[in-house]
C-alpha cells in the first residue's frame, strides 16, 4: 500500500524528522510514501505552512531521502497547495519551476475564514453550515475546472467539526464529481477524518461509492502531521475502498498517474 499524504516540520504544525516518517512507512510495509507539505499564500494561512522560499530545500531534501532509501521504499515528493483563486498564478509559478511527483489541492479558507482550523472558531461557528459547504463547494469548482491540481485532497472536510450540509447539498456534490471525472483527476482517501470530529474518513461511503460509479481514480493519504500517523487506519481504508469495488490506488511520478492493485 501507498500513503500519498505526509507533512514535516516545514509546515510549522508537524512533527519528526522526514526520515522518521519513511522509517515509519518502511516498518509498516508501505510500498511508496508521498510527501504533500503545505503551501499556502493566503494571508491568514501562512503561519501554517512553509515559506515559498522554503520550497527548493523541502523539494531537494525529499529528493536525496529517495536516494537514501531507494533499496526499501519508493519516496515520492508533492505538494499540498490551498487553492486560492487570488493567488493561483502565484503558486502555479512556484510548483511548475520543480519536478514534483504530484500536486494535491485542497481548500482551507473561504475568504477570511479558515475551514479547517480548531483555532478562532466563532465567526466559523456563527454562520451556517450550508452556507460555508456551498461556498467552499463553489471553491472547488473553480480548482477542478482549473486542472491546479492533480489530486483533490480531503473532498468533504467541511465536516471535520462535526457539523454536516443538508442533503439537498448532495446535487451539488454529484456535480462537482462529475467535473472531476471528466478532466480526470484523482480523489484522495484521507483518513484522517476518523480522528476528527467528523469520525469517519473523507470522503464518506456515499460519495466514495459516487466516485466509483464515475470512474474516479482514488488514492490513500494519512495526513500525517507526526510519524506514529504514517499509515493510520489504512486496514479499515483499504477494506472500505475494496467493498466499493475499487481494485486500485492511484500513485504518481513527475505527475504522471499510474495504479497500484489493492491487495
Amino acid at each position: 500500500m501507498i500513503d500519498y499524504h505526509v507533512h514535516t516540520s516545514l509546515c510549522n504544525h508537524a512533527n519528526g524528522a522526514m526520515a522518521e516518517y519513511i522509517q515509519k512507512a518502511v516498518k509498516t510495509g508501505l510500498r511508496e510514501i508521498c510527501f504533500l507539505d503545505h503551501l499556502t499564500l493566503h494571508q491568514n494561512g501562512k503561519s501554517q505552512s512553509m515559506e515559498p522560499g522554503d520550497v527548493p530545500f523541502y523539494f531537494h531534501s525529499v529528493r536525496q531521502l529517495a536516494h537514501e532509501f531507494e533499496r526499501q521504499i519508493l519516496v515520492k515528493v508533492g505538494l499540498e497547495v490551498d487553492f486560492d483563486p487570488k493567488t493561483a498564478d502565484q503558486a502555479e509559478d512556484i510548483f511548475r519551476s520543480f519536478d514534483f511527483d504530484v500536486i494535491g489541492g485542497s481548500v482551507h479558507f473561504i475568504d477570511d475564514m479558515n475551514i479547517v482550523s480548531s483555532k478562532n472558531t466563532k465567526n466559523r461557528e456563527n454562520q451556517p453550515i450550508d452556507e460555508i459547504c456551498d461556498r467552499y463547494l463553489d471553491s472547488l469548482d473553480q480548482m477542478v475546472s482549473r486542472k491546479f491540481a492533480d489530486i483533490v485532497c480531503h473532498l468533504d472536510v467541511i465536516k471535520k467539526f462535526g457539523r454536516r450540509p443538508s442533503p439537498w447539498l448532495s446535487e451539488k456534490f454529484d456535480a462537482l464529481l462529475s467535473k472531476i471525472s471528466y478532466n480526470h483527476l484523482t480523489i484522495e482517501l484521507n483518513t484522517s477524518g476518523v480522528d476528527h470530529p467528523a469520525a469517519e474518513f473523507y470522503p464518506g461511503a456515499e460519495l466514495l461509492k459516487a466516485c466509483h460509479s464515475l470512474g474516479i481514480s482514488m488514492t490513500i493519504g494519512s495526513d500525517a502531521h507526526a510519524p506514529g500517523q504514517v499509515g493510520r487506519h489504512f486496514e479499515s481504508a483499504v477494506g472500505l475502498l475494496r467493498s466499493m469495488g475499487f481494485r486500485n490506488v492511484s500513485a504518481f511520478t513527475r505527475r504522471k498517474r499510474y495504479g497500484i492493485p489493492i491487495v
